[in-house]
């Protein structure tokens, strides 16, 4: 029998399990806003998980939301990577934001969607990848397969899902409904906590209010 020493080093390695109340803190990176930072769980942007984006409509905000992130790691010297996009990115709002476009590569073609991010994920080389679906190719199996690959690397995977499409069962660590007006619903996020709308300006969390469970 393993001594209870022995034991608590086994479980401390092993950052995906839950143990009761005691939840290990999830390594993140800050998504450029202090305040945005102190309502998410973990203060920023997961390391090495799944983070599901809603937007209520193409275009509602999410580069927005996730450009400072991203020109922060492209100034670290990590790519960047835009699957599928449905909008071609101005390339002057991105450079605007300080984002490093020799280390950004877009990937136009939808197809492959899941099977890129798969095998960039896997070269772990990449700082942050950024993939919009098709709504006909999001199915339980690929979205677990790219969750999986994620957490073997430190790169937060954020998968922008069509507007009305329902995303399925998955493991994801967080998942936001981001709506016209700056307002984001937490529809997943800190285990036994209420869902919460933060709601957003240009550079800062200006209100937090908490949704009772239906």
């Amino acid at each position: 029998m393993p001594s209870s020493n022995t034991l608590e080093q086994l479980l401390s390695a092993r950052g995906d399990l839950w143990r009761g109340r005691q939840r290990p803190p999830v390594p993140s990176i800050s998504t450029g806003r202090a305040a945005l930072d102190q309502q998410l769980p973990g203060g920023g942007w997961p390391r090495g998980k799944l983070i599901e984006l809603l937007p209520e409509r193409v275009g509602v905000g999410e580069m927005e939301l996730l450009l400072p992130c991203l020109a922060e790691q492209t100034r670290q010297g990590l790519p960047v990577l835009f699957l599928a996009p449905p909008l071609i990115p101005c390339p002057q709002s991105l450079v605007r934001h300080k984002l490093d476009l020799t280390r950004l590569l877009i990937v136009r073609e939808q197809q492959y969607t899941f099977w890129a991010a798969e095998q960039c994920l896997k070269s772990g080389l990449c700082g942050a990848i950024v993939a919009w679906p098709a709504s006909a190719d999001v199915r339980e199996r690929s979205v677990r397969r790219l969750q999986l690959a994620a957490e073997n690397g430190q790169a937060p995977v954020f998968l922008c899902y069509a507007p009305g499409c329902k995303p399925p069962a998955s493991l994801a660590a967080l998942r936001l409904a981001i709506r016209t007006g700056g307002a984001l619903d937490v529809l997943r996020g800190q285990r036994g906590k209420s869902p919460d709308t933060i709601r957003l300006n240009a550079s800062n969390v200006v209100s937090l209010t908490t949704r009772a469970r239906s």
